[in-house]
């Protein structure tokens, strides 16, 4: 799995079932990390008696710059796995994957500074949808 998410950046492919499925447990990952993290500063306000702006900036004093090194990280990891298996199923498309997904990058970049940063969330949000309806082709091997 690990392979379908930071290798082949220049020649894998991802049928809709597939590039569906590995989505799926992205956002699955995002959600058990925002949980995870959630969790841990509901436990550190337990812990601390009941009071959240205190715990918070005990946390922020002790972990905050490794904690916020490690989210942002993390981040980046899963950004390059959304990217690269966009890049893998435009591909199965019969299109050029990075070109076309540095322009969807472009287009929500654009989007979130023009109107909202949900717009730019829904511009990425369609390119998935898309991604999912459009069928792929049947190409050579060597494309």
């Amino acid at each position: 799995m690990l392979k379908v998410y930071f290798a082949e950046f220049t020649n894998g492919r991802l049928s809709r079932i597939q590039y569906l499925g590995y989505a799926v447990f992205l956002v699955a990952l995002m959600l058990a990390i925002g949980i995870g993290l959630g969790a841990t500063a509901g436990i550190a306000e337990h812990m601390i008696g009941g009071e959240l702006q205190e715990a918070q900036s005990k946390l922020a004093n002790k972990f905050g710059g490794i904690v916020t090194v490690l989210v942002m990280l993390l981040f980046l990891l899963l950004l390059v796995a959304k990217l690269n298996i966009m890049a893998k199923r435009i591909r199965d498309i019969g299109l050029s994957g990075w070109w076309l997904v540095l322009a969807v990058v472009v287009l929500a970049g654009l989007a979130s500074q023009l109107h909202t940063e949900q717009t730019g969330g829904a511009v990425i949000g369609l390119a998935s949808l898309l991604l999912m309806l459009i069928p792929g082709g049947t190409f050579d091997k060597n494309f």
